[in-house]
Formats: C-alpha cells, structure tokens, sequence
C-alpha cells in the first residue's frame, strides 16, 4: 500500500502542476478542501473511490490515470463529447482510444486556437504520423519542408524526419493526429506533447 500511496499522490501532484493549477483551484474544480489535496499530495491520508472520482473528473484524466496499469480492452467506443481531454493554452488534445491489446497506434483529436503550436522545437520519433485537417488551417514543417493542410487533406510521413505544427491563421483548427508507435511503444505521443505527461493516459 505505501508505494500505491506514493504513486497516488506523486501523480496528483504532478497532473495538477500540468495543468497548471494551484491546489485550492484543483480542490474548487473536484470540490474538495485545500487542506484534502495537500494532504493526498503528500500521501498523508488516502481518498477514497469517490475523491478519486471527483479528482479525475476535474483534471480530466480517467481515474486509472492515478495506479499503474490500465486494463485493456478489444473494442473501444468513445461518444463525442465524452472523450478523455486536456486542454492548455491554446491547445485541446482529445485521446481516441489507447488501450488495445498490442496497439500500435496512437489517435488524437487536436483543437488548436489561433497562432497555437507545438513549440518551435521539433519532433523526431520512430514510426509513421497521419495527419488530416478537419477544419481551418494547420501548417506542417517536416524536414524543413511547410506543408499547410486544408480541411480533407493528408499528411502522411516517416516521423523520423523533424517535424512540428502549428495555426498560422486567425481562426481555430482542428486535426486527426494518428501516431503509429511501433511495437507498443509509448514513444510519439510524449515526444509531441512533453509538456503534457498525462497523455499517454486519455486514450
């Protein structure tokens, strides 16, 4: 029970810090005390199935988010307006799906506002990207090569070429991001998103 303790309030911690909330919001957000986040955070008490509940719910991660495994399933149906999501300046990322025996792909809904982008640092990962915009203008740069996707065009290429993306224009975007991660590998989706630990875990 003391190592699941740690983990628990280790992962918290750190969620709450990524979405950039202090604990009195979080507990605003979960409706809970200040003084009950502080205390999880520092594995001081151990909240029960509901806290944990209210806790997903107001960071927007499913409660398994905060154990170690994440049971798999063979089919997976996410309703629109149900998908797991994290949201922070300027960028929704919604997971599709990530719990497949053996998947080897990683699907995104992203929204991105105007001028929103992956950072200027580029993105270098193994496997495969597919890109398809579904609204207004999403601009690739891959290999030093700009690529400014409409809605209904695709982009598909190896992801070992450095890559970023963002939305030059004045209205919001909107892209299908699918990252092929060879062998089950939890590689693509941290490597685009690094300020967003938490990914991994919205499929």
């Amino acid at each position: 029970m003391a190592d699941l303790k740690f983990s628990l309030g280790a992962r918290l911690h750190g969620l709450r810090k990524e979405r950039e909330l202090s604990q009195r919001e979080l507990a605003e957000l979960a409706g809970l005390s200040p003084n009950a986040i502080s205390l999880i955070e520092r594995n001081e008490i151990s909240p029960s199935v509901a806290t944990l509940q209210r806790l997903a719910g107001a960071l927007k991660v499913k409660m398994g988010y905060f154990f170690e495994g994440t049971a798999e399933a063979r089919v997976i149906h996410t309703r629109a307006g149900e998908r797991p999501a994290i949201t922070s300046r300027g960028l929704v990322i919604e997971g599709l799906g990530a719990r497949l025996d053996g998947q080897q792909m990683e699907p995104f809904c992203v929204t991105l506002a105007p001028q929103a982008d992956t950072g200027r640092e580029q993105v270098v990962h193994a496997g495969h990207e597919l890109v398809c915009c579904l609204a207004g203008g999403v601009e690739y740069t891959v290999d030093g090569v700009v690529y400014l996707l409409h809605p209904g065009d695709l982009l598909l290429f190896e992801a070992d070429l450095p890559h970023y993306w963002r939305n030059p224009g004045t209205e919001t975007a909107r892209l299908l991001l699918v990252l092929q991660a060879p062998g089950g590998l939890q590689d693509p989706a941290p490597r685009h998103f690094t300020e967003y630990p938490s990914v991994t875990h919205i499929g």
